[in-house]
């Protein structure tokens, strides 16, 4: 028996969308162990994943910083015996951790850093889902590599916290306004006012985010009639499970679209600086993508902290009553809830 190490060390979205790796590899190999490398604030979507024996935390920030950092988690993969890895993350820093950890086999894309140190490269194809790219790398190792998608597994102590958050509140919508990138964010006063059309027909609203979404949130919240504000309140799987009950989520190209739709959530994203052939919609049946045709996009492969030429319509073009008829309309065939 071996070890396959599954690296995917960027951001939670990228974790989410890597998580069908770990199906394949252990379909492919059932008597293998199957190690998940993640960054720390990640790990969460792994723990209780069926496919997944042990989870390696890269504390990119604390302690794994640097140099040192790479040799101590290539150290680590060693002791584990990892003999094959698949690498979706492009990243130098990763495809050297493996390299040094003697890791045989190391499959990962032509396109991006360390490349060079795989021992087998994929091309990184555009105009296809992130998904169905990672999954290409299981392909590149022999394995089937049809039919899985991403998935997260919350436990009974993640339904009863979100009940705890909802009081009772069994039919209601999510808002989640946060986003790394600042121009990936629908303005706050668009979010409520799309919240305020669902509020006052009867459908509560509950805000959810991170630690680092709180302003946004509560500018939002508080606009919004009996919202409830559980930014920073959830861990990753029980923001699943949040989504799981909704009636939908709204947010933008950001991780809670690829929470929502790993649990089969309807989800509606805002799109602004990035368009879908990026590759990064909802990889869902129940996802809507809802964006304005603009010339100017993409203006990158992530967003910006600012606009690169200061208008920002992308976003604002997209206004909050055209979002709630698009809602209502995917929802009833009706401008009602």
């Amino acid at each position: 028996m071996g070890t396959i190490a599954i690296v995917q060390t960027a951001f939670i979205g990228d974790v989410i969308l890597a998580t069908p790796l770990f199906e394949a590899a252990r379909t492919a190999n059932i008597d293998n162990t199957i190690v998940g490398v993640v960054r720390k604030g990640c790990e969460n979507l792994l723990e209780n994943n069926p496919f997944v024996d042990e989870i390696v935390v890269w504390d990119k920030r604390g302690k794994d910083s640097g140099i040192i950092g790479i040799a101590r988690i290539a150290s680590r993969l060693r002791k584990l015996g990892v003999e094959t890895a698949l690498i979706p993350h492009r990243s130098l820093r990763s495809a050297t951790a493996l390299k040094l950890s003697g890791a045989k086999t190391r499959i990962g894309f032509a396109k991006g850093g360390g490349a060079f140190l795989h021992t087998e490269q994929v091309e990184y194809t555009l105009g296809i889902h992130e998904v169905e790219r990672n999954l290409m790398l299981a392909g590149a190792a022999g394995w089937d590599h049809e039919g899985f998608t991403p998935s997260v597994f919350y436990d009974a102590d993640d339904k009863r916290i979100v009940d705890n958050v909802l009081r009772g509140i069994n039919t209601y919508c999510v808002l989640s306004p946060g986003s790394v990138w600042a121009t990936k964010r629908w303005p706050a006063e668009y979010f409520a006012a799309a919240g305020y059309h669902f509020a006052v027909q009867g459908l509560p609203v509950i805000i959810s985010g991170g630690a680092g979404d709180r302003e946004i949130c509560e500018q939002v919240t508080e606009k919004i009639p009996g919202a409830v504000n559980a930014c920073g309140r959830l861990s990753l799987r029980q923001s699943a499970e949040l989504y799981s009950r909704a009636k939908f989520l709204l947010t933008g190209d950001t991780a809670p679209q690829h929470l929502a739709a790993a649990v089969g959530a309807r989800v509606f994203s805002i799109f602004g600086p990035t368009v879908k052939d990026l590759g990064f919609w909802p990889y869902s049946e129940r996802g809507t993508v809802i964006e304005e045709s603009m010339d100017c996009r993409p203006c990158g492969a992530h967003g910006h902290k600012k606009c690169p030429i200061g208008i920002h319509v992308c976003m604002k073009n997209i206004t909050p009553g055209r979002v709630a008829g698009i809602i209502d309309e995917t929802l009833n065939g009706k401008n009602n809830i």
